[in-house]
This record gives C-alpha cells, structure tokens and sequence, in this order.
C-alpha cells in the first residue's frame, strides 16, 4: 500500500463520522421543526378557548346589566374590571352590597366557565390529554390586582396606607370569587399595587376614580410538568 492509499485509509473513518454528525443535527432540526409547530397549534387551539370563554362572559354580562364589572380581552388573557364609586365606600375595602352581588354572579360565571372545565369536554379533553402525554398541563388562574388613587389615608384610619388598602380590597374580592365558584384555592392569588401602577392623571379627580379599580385577569395555557414540579418543590 502506498502512502497516498494509506493516509486516505485512516481519514475514511472520518468522512464517515462527519455524515453521521451530520445526519443527526438534520434529525434534531426536524425534531425542534416539530415540536415547535405543535406548540404553536396548542397555542392556537388555547387563543381559540381563550376568546370562546371571554365572548360567553360578555353575552352574560351584558344580558345581567351588570354596573360595575366590567370585561375585556387583551393578550394576557380576559379581564375584568371593577371600577365604580359604587364599588367601595372611601378608604374602606368591604364591597358594597351592588359589588358583592356582582361578585356572586362572577364567581358563579367562573364555576361553569369552559376554562375550568375543558376536561369534561369530549373533544378539548382530547387535546389536553395529548398535551399531558408530551409533558404539558393545562392550567387557568385568576390574579387579582388591588389599585388606589394617591389620596393618603388619614391618620385616624385603621388602615395604615394604600398599599394596605390596595392588598385588602384585592383579598375581599379574591375571598367572595373564591367562595362561590368553589375552584381550588392554588388557581387564586393577589396583589395590592396602591397608586403606583395609575391609568389616568391622579392631578384630577376623574383621573383618581379611575385609578381606583380592581383587575381580575383571568388566565389559561400549557405548561410544562417539569415546571410545575418545580415550583410544587
């Protein structure tokens, strides 16, 4: 053999181990392809349930005249709104009686809404249980955000301050939901935000009612087991 036939003897192996690396990063290219075209249908088969429950919350509260929820669509999911003077007495986080028989109603909106219930679903079930056996569970929850204007409480209030009164107003409303719907209390969680995330000028007072609000935004996806376990831990 001579020298030439020799060297490309030993360098053949590593013409073959080049077509095998090769090989393989086509193969996970295709695999990435892949997963990543079914979590884009997963998302838009979650967008699709999104809007089919926010459209049967706007049918239902327009049809009770509900006055002082009210309910819309963003990308983060479907919001409710409540900001009304007619919500709460000044410096005080107890609903008014107009407000804790809307809340009622929510809560009992909540209960039967699809979100919650895709699993009894025939088809939807389907779709969930494919998503479980590639390592995604489905979850909606309901965050509830407290928000003031920059009025200070007085001193001779028992509340302390906004922040305070943000948080418990937040947790009043957060308690009739999570009364009535009877979802597990994990779907639920607060925060109280007083006059630092504002939607209007606090340098009038319709900018300041308006600034005074709950939010309650309900949210519904996939996520991954190995997540979940995290956070569980």
């Amino acid at each position: 053999m001579n020298v030439t036939a020799d060297r490309r003897a030993r360098s053949s192996w590593l013409l073959a181990f080049g077509d095998v690396i090769t090989l393989l990063i086509t193969f996970f290219i295709m695999v990435i392809a892949l997963n990543n075209a079914q979590v884009s249908k997963l998302q838009s088969w979650t967008d699709q349930q999104i809007t089919i429950a926010y459209q049967s919350f706007a049918e239902e509260i327009k049809n009770q005249g509900l006055q002082v929820i009210s309910v819309t669509q963003t990308p983060q999911g479907i919001l409710f709104a409540v900001q009304s003077s007619a919500a709460f007495n000044s410096a005080d986080y107890y609903p008014s009686q107009q407000l804790l028989g809307e809340l009622q109603y929510l809560g009992s909106l909540l209960r039967e809404n699809r979100l919650f219930n895709l699993q009894n679903l025939p088809q939807e079930a389907k779709i969930i249980d494919y998503a479980l056996e590639q390592g995604m569970q489905w979850k909606a929850e309901i965050v509830i955000e407290g928000h003031t204007d920059n009025d200070p409480i007085l001193p001779t209030s028992p509340l302390r301050n906004n922040w305070f009164l943000s948080a418990m107003r937040a947790q009043t409303v957060m308690g009739e939901l999570f009364k009535v719907s009877q979802l597990p209390a994990d779907l639920f969680s607060i925060s109280g935000y007083s006059e630092y995330h504002p939607v209007a000028d606090n340098g009038n007072e319709a900018g300041k009612e308006l600034n005074r609000r709950i939010e309650i935004l309900l949210t519904a996806g996939f996520e991954k087991l190995q997540e979940v376990e995290a956070v569980a831990n």
